[in-house]
């Protein structure tokens, strides 16, 4: 009931689509790995699944589907919890108490790149955010748009291309190209290339 719930609310806004859901953690990790269907820019996820729990899962999700976001949805808020949910890399956590504008919001803000923890998480992530020597912590910065032009970019695609591509002016393409830079850490476009090659982008 709770899924219909969601999917409803979800299916209200313009901006958002509900791709699939799943009653549990194995159906997830089946979808993900067949590569035939419609990928998806942010999970949301319950912490008690049957089988495989959440938490259990998160760290498999970052390993093999480094780009997807998860953000975590659940009655369970324990700063403990919260931290240990960061150390295994996801996005946010929104507790079920939360109301629908505040579910919706986190949404989109894990959607765009950004984070979403409570107050007294910040600490940690701000010492997760420093750990420059992880790739995969930076590739977990990248908005779904982001991780679009790195994979025309790897193509070989030219600015003016992928603004055409994705109907966009290429001033945004360049301004989204300096923000990967900056968020990946590299220095110029061959290492980007070989960033989008080694993580599958």
């Amino acid at each position: 009931m709770l899924a219909q719930g969601l999917a409803l609310l979800l299916a209200e806004q313009p901006d958002l689509t509900v791709v699939e859901q799943f009653a549990d953690g194995q159906a997830l990790l089946t979808w993900l790995g067949s590569g035939a269907l419609p990928p998806a820019d942010v999970l949301l996820l319950d912490l008690h699944l049957p089988g495989v729990d959440g938490l259990t899962l998160l760290p498999q999700l970052r390993q093999q589907w480094p780009a997807l976001r998860v953000l975590v949805f659940s009655n369970a808020a324990a700063p403990e919890l919260v931290d240990r949910l960061i150390a295994a890399g996801a996005s946010g956590f929104v507790p079920k108490s939360a109301d629908a504008e505040q579910l919706l919001t986190a949404i989109r803000a894990v959607g765009a790149g950004g984070t979403v923890f409570p107050k007294h998480a910040r600490a940690v992530l701000a010492q997760a955010s420093t750990a420059q020597t992880d790739p995969l912590l930076r590739l977990h910065r990248l908005s779904g748009r982001e991780r679009q032009v790195i994979s025309l970019v790897r193509q070989g695609l030219t600015t003016r291309e992928i603004a055409e591509r994705l109907c966009l002016a290429e001033f945004t393409i360049s301004t989204h190209r300096r923000n990967i830079m900056h968020k990946l850490e590299l220095g110029n476009v061959a290492a980007l290339v070989q960033f989008a090659i080694d993580y599958g982008l």
